[in-house]
């Protein structure tokens, strides 16, 4: 298995990829990969933005959080989220509808998805959060416009799980990066994840790069739940061998709550908390959550019926989705 990662990274590396680590885990076999020019050194130990796979941590917080009663899955948003929210012309979300994108937001507050876009797309080396201040954002939020009722349709927003995340956050009297960390990160033995990079891993970080290979600055939003965790192949691969199977002991039973179907898209498509569900025909139930920041991207995925997780993270703009895939189904 070693040789096939290695000669799939070799080949993305040619296609214009700058740095990509992946591993993958199956049954009892754990193997890393990496590729990088000869100007880099990359291993499992390189920390890497991991954009929206952030999500599937927000969502088994969520989950522990429900197991232990502070909140519930049909808990209205403003029951634990004080703070400017937008008007649903009905009624608002549910912390459940929040965390299976059926809120009814969009992906991000309007004026920001244009800026977000000209960025992704080259136009200026600003980021277009640099400019924002809290109390900027805290408008935007409270003038976006849902589309619909809550509960109506799936429409992937970033948005709504940064809200869901706050409101965790306001819950418990934390900041969301600390209750994360005491929640799941440390129970799992994740020491080198988190939305600040730790002091000790601070050498570890590499610098991420537009598709046309230009430094891209790192993310910094409002949004933290929704995409701003940092981390490295290592403790990627510790947290999806958890979800494959999990502890009996916390957060075990929340890493089994949040991979659990919550809601459907489409034929053959589910979502728990936060987690995507693919359920194609001829091919092993696959749970994933890619993601991207303004120089990154990932991939992450099991498949619980044939013991098998994998991880993708690079500092390219450029996608590792059909990399994961492939890797995350091959046959030993």
């Amino acid at each position: 298995m070693h040789g096939d990662v290695e000669r799939r990274l070799t080949s993305l590396g040619r296609r214009g990829q700058r740095a990509v680590v992946a591993a993958v885990v199956r049954r009892e076999e754990r193997v890393y990969g990496c590729w990088f020019p000869r100007a880099q050194r990359i291993n499992q130990t390189s920390m890497f933005e991991i954009g929206s796979v952030t999500k599937a941590f927000t969502g088994v917080l969520l989950a522990d959080m429900v197991l232990t009663g502070e909140v519930a899955l049909d808990d209205p948003l403003s029951r634990h989220l004080p703070g400017p929210r937008p008007a649903w012309p009905d009624r608002e979300p549910t912390l459940l509808e929040l965390a299976t994108h059926r809120s009814g937001l969009p992906n991000t507050p309007g004026p920001m998805s244009r800026r977000e876009l000209a960025h992704a797309l080259g136009f200026g080396a600003d980021d277009p959060w640099a400019w924002v201040t809290l109390t900027d954002y805290q408008r935007l939020v409270a003038t976006e416009a849902p589309r619909g009722t809550p509960g109506q349709c799936f429409r992937y927003s970033s948005m709504a799980v940064g809200l869901l995340g706050d409101a965790l956050a306001a819950r418990a009297g934390s900041t969301y990066d600390d209750l994360l960390a005491e929640r799941v990160l440390h129970p799992l033995g994740l020491r080198c994840t988190g939305v600040e990079v730790p002091p000790a891993s601070a050498g570890h970080l590499v610098c991420g790069h537009s598709r046309r290979g230009r430094p891209r600055p790192p993310i910094a939003d409002f949004m933290p739940a929704a995409g701003s965790l940092r981390s490295n192949g290592e403790d990627m691969l510790r947290f999806l061998s958890a979800c494959l199977h999990p502890p009996p002991g916390r957060p075990g039973p929340a890493l089994a709550l949040a991979q659990r179907p919550h809601a459907r898209i489409g034929r053959r498509g589910e979502v728990g908390l936060c987690w995507m569900i693919s359920n194609r025909h001829g091919h092993p139930r696959i749970v994933w959550h890619n993601g991207g920041t303004w120089g990154f991207r990932s991939f992450a995925a099991f498949a619980p019926e044939t013991g098998t997780a994998v991880i993708v993270l690079s500092n390219s703009a450029r996608s590792v989705d059909r990399l994961g895939l492939e890797l995350l189904e091959t046959r030993p």
